[in-house]
């Protein structure tokens, strides 16, 4: 049986910041791996890190 191990962190950005001032909780972000050494993580960022609002629409 795999394992999934499960990343969780604070990136200190301002989104980052008003999400734990909301949750109260120590991290605000999320990341997956399939290893135990951490060498490739699978996370969801945005386009752009200054606007999280803007989002790319695929067809």
């Amino acid at each position: 049986m795999r394992k999934v191990y499960i990343v969780l962190t604070h990136t200190g950005t301002l989104l980052s910041k008003i999400i734990k001032n909301f949750t109260k909780d120590e991290f605000s972000h999320s990341s997956i791996a399939l290893d135990v050494e951490l060498k490739q993580m699978y996370s969801f960022g945005r386009l752009n890190p200054y606007n999280p609002f803007v989002r790319r629409v695929c067809p």
